[in-house]
């Protein structure tokens, strides 16, 4: 299946759904698709994609939850083929890990405020660090666009 065709499905069944959340994750979808049709790749790669939009199973029979499933399957695949990563990956996965080792090292110092505090700066370095990681990847070229514009 073509990036596009796939656009188009999506945007049909963005257009049948009355849920909120289920028309914010089709959005997204699409977004990260429209901007995953821009990219600068080969043939080669395009080809691949669709292969794995192939594997996707995209029809009217397809349940959302199916399809959500199956669309992080997708996102996992450019992940790690293509290191292509969303927006914001990095600062989320910065302050996840900045927040665990803030309290462990918090912990380790005084066990109440220490904890506090260590998870406060963790997560401060954790940002820092992150938005770093994100905005490489945007100069770069690894980052999909997850929203419209």
């Amino acid at each position: 299946m073509k990036i596009t065709e796939a656009i188009t499905f999506l945007e049909n069944a963005k257009k049948r759904t009355d849920k909120k959340s289920q028309r914010k994750s089709y959005e997204t979808f699409i977004a990260i698709l429209t901007d995953l049709n821009t990219k600068e790749l080969d043939q080669e790669q395009f080809q691949t994609i669709e292969k794995q939009l192939d594997n996707l199973q995209l029809n009217s029979q397809t349940t959302f939850r199916k399809l959500k499933h199956n669309f992080s399957k997708l996102q996992q695949f450019l992940k790690v083929k293509f290191s292509l990563t969303e927006e914001g990956h990095f600062t989320s996965l910065g302050i996840a890990l900045g927040m665990c080792f803030g309290i462990a090292f918090g912990a380790v110092v005084e066990r109440y405020i220490g904890a506090s505090i260590g998870m406060t700066v963790g997560m401060l370095i954790g940002i820092a660090i992150g938005k770093t990681m994100d905005s490489r990847a945007e100069i770069h070229g690894k980052a999909l666009k997850t929203t419209l514009q």
